[in-house]
Parts: structure tokens; C-alpha cells; sequence
């Protein structure tokens, strides 16, 4: 018995030893892969603090020999850099709260109403996220164009919203389906109707859901590029991605004007991920805590 009893001691170091190995291989090789992913984010705020001399230099450095904020004053008040951030984030507020306000009830109306086809239904949704949008360019023009919306912001609100609408519908409908049916039962017998249940206790729980896909709408209409491009024309109407390609000059970059616009892009998608992931957080715990 005690050499019974001896044998689980020696072995418990040796399965230590083993979890360690692992874990610090496993952090390794994250560690490589965020260093990897960061990097040109870092290399972009870096070089948007150098003045150009040090842009344009031969010896290039990590971090900048001279720290400036001129760059960033040329671009917002050299160009038209503020009218652009307008147009993207009323553009990216109004199609994310579009195709919000729409998924939620029809991603509701299908975890809970059952009809032939819904399944074959939810995963035709799927499957139009598989095609490039790139294919619909031609044909989304030429409706735009018969509406008389060529041209204008409500174009791109109908563009962005029409494609975040699939895969938000999709993502609700896993989080709607999560939730207990009783929960919706013994609301009914309390005496609250649909709507009502759907919006006090439904929608509650589902925060985390609809954090998330507010969280890609909003990116998505932020950082759109091809439709942007091809539904406006007008300057004032750009958008920050068109705004931002315009400073490539015929035969020049303005690299100090791209890099400090690049960063002030990011800035605001950096912020509102942070604050929705505390959000997300937030609500899986208190859906925890109810469910």
C-alpha cells in the first residue's frame, strides 16, 4: 500500500511539469501571432507621429527620432478630413440601426414561429453571405439609379444595411432560440402580451446578441470602400475610406496625410469595440443570472 500510495506523488510533478510546457508554448505562439496582427497598426501610429523628413528618411526607426502632431493638424484642417468622419459615421449609425431594428424581430419571428421551410429558410440567409459583394455592384447600381438615390447617402444606407441584415437576422436567431420558450409561457400567464414580453424580457437577455451585431454593422458601414466608391461622386458626400484613398496624388503618396488619417480612422472603432465587448461581458453574465 505505500508503494501504491508513493507512485500518484511522482507522477503528479511530471503531469505539472507537462501542463506547463504546454500552456507556455500555447502563449508563446500567441504572443507571436498578436505581435504579428499588431504590428502594422503600430508601424501606422508610429509613422503618423514623424514628421516627414523622418517618413522619407533612409535609416527608418520604430518610434519616431522627432514626435509631432503635425500630421494630424494637416489632415483635419488642411482637408476635407472632418466632412468625410460625418459622412461615415451618420451613414454607419444609420444603416447599423436599420438592420438592428429589423433582424430583431425577424430573427424572433423565426426561432419562434414554425413554418415549412424555415430551416432551409435561416441557412438560405447563411449562404447569401457566401457570394462576394462584388457581384451585386452592376445590378445594386442600376436600382439605385431607376430610385433616383444615385449619389446620395440613402443609397449606401440601403446598400449596407440590405448585406448586414442576413448574417445579423442569422446570429439573433441563435441567441433567440437559447432562450427558454417558459420564460415567454409565464409572461403569457401573467398577462403580457407578445410585444410586451418580447421587449421586456426577449431583448434583455439577448443583449449580448445584439451587441454583437451592432458591433459588425457598425464596423462593416465604417470601413466599406467598394460601394462607397461607386454610389457617390460628389466630394462632399465621401465617405472616410474614399476621402482617405483621395489623397493619393497622380504621381505622389501623401503619406503624412494617409498615416494620420488612417490613425483617427481607428481610433473610433477601437473605442466603440471596447466599449461594446464590456457590454457583451456584462450581458452574458446578467442572462446567466436569469436564465
Amino acid at each position: 500500500m505505500d508503494g501504491s500510495m508513493a507512485t500518484p506523488k511522482r507522477d503528479n510533478p511530471t503531469m505539472s511539469r507537462r501542463a506547463v510546457i504546454v500552456l507556455v508554448v500555447v502563449y508563446a505562439l500567441l504572443a507571436v501571432a498578436v505581435t504579428v496582427i499588431l504590428f502594422p497598426v503600430f508601424w501606422m501610429a508610429s509613422s503618423s507621429l514623424k514628421p516627414q523628413s523622418e517618413l522619407f528618411a533612409r535609416n527608418m526607426t520604430m518610434l519616431p527620432v522627432r514626435w509631432t502632431l503635425e500630421n494630424f493638424r494637416n489632415v483635419w484642417e488642411g482637408t476635407a478630413f472632418p466632412t468625410y468622419f460625418w459622412n461615415s459615421f451618420k451613414v454607419s449609425a444609420l444603416s447599423t440601426a436599420c438592420s438592428v431594428i429589423i433582424s430583431m424581430y425577424a430573427a424572433y419571428a423565426i426561432a419562434r414561429i414554425k413554418f415549412a421551410g424555415s430551416y432551409a429558410f435561416s441557412l438560405l440567409l447563411l449562404i447569401t453571405q457566401m457570394f462576394p459583394h462584388i457581384l451585386l455592384v452592376i445590378p445594386l447600381f442600376v436600382i439605385i439609379q431607376k430610385l433616383g438615390l444615385f449619389n446620395t447617402h440613402t443609397a449606401l444606407v440601403i446598400a449596407y444595411t440590405s448585406f448586414s441584415i442576413p448574417f445579423t437576422v442569422w446570429m439573433l436567431r441563435g441567441f433567440f432560440e437559447a432562450i427558454p420558450a417558459e420564460l415567454e409561457e409565464a409572461a403569457v400567464i401573467d398577462g403580457a402580451s407578445m410585444m410586451g414580453t418580447f421587449h421586456r424580457i426577449i431583448l434583455p437577455l439577448a443583449g449580448p446578441g445584439i451587441a454583437a451585431v451592432t458591433m459588425f454593422g457598425f464596423i462593416r458601414g465604417w470601413n466599406e470602400f467598394l460601394f462607397a466608391l461607386v454610389l457617390l461622386q460628389n466630394h462632399d458626400l465621401f465617405t472616410l475610406p474614399i476621402g482617405l484613398a483621395s489623397f493619393q496624388e497622380e504621381y505622389t503618396f501623401r503619406w503624412d496625410l494617409i498615416l494620420a488619417g488612417a490613425s483617427i480612422i481607428t481610433l473610433p472603432v477601437l473605442f466603440f469595440f471596447l466599449v461594446m465587448q464590456r457590454f457583451i461581458v456584462q450581458g452574458l453574465l446578467g442572462g446567466a443570472v436569469k436564465g
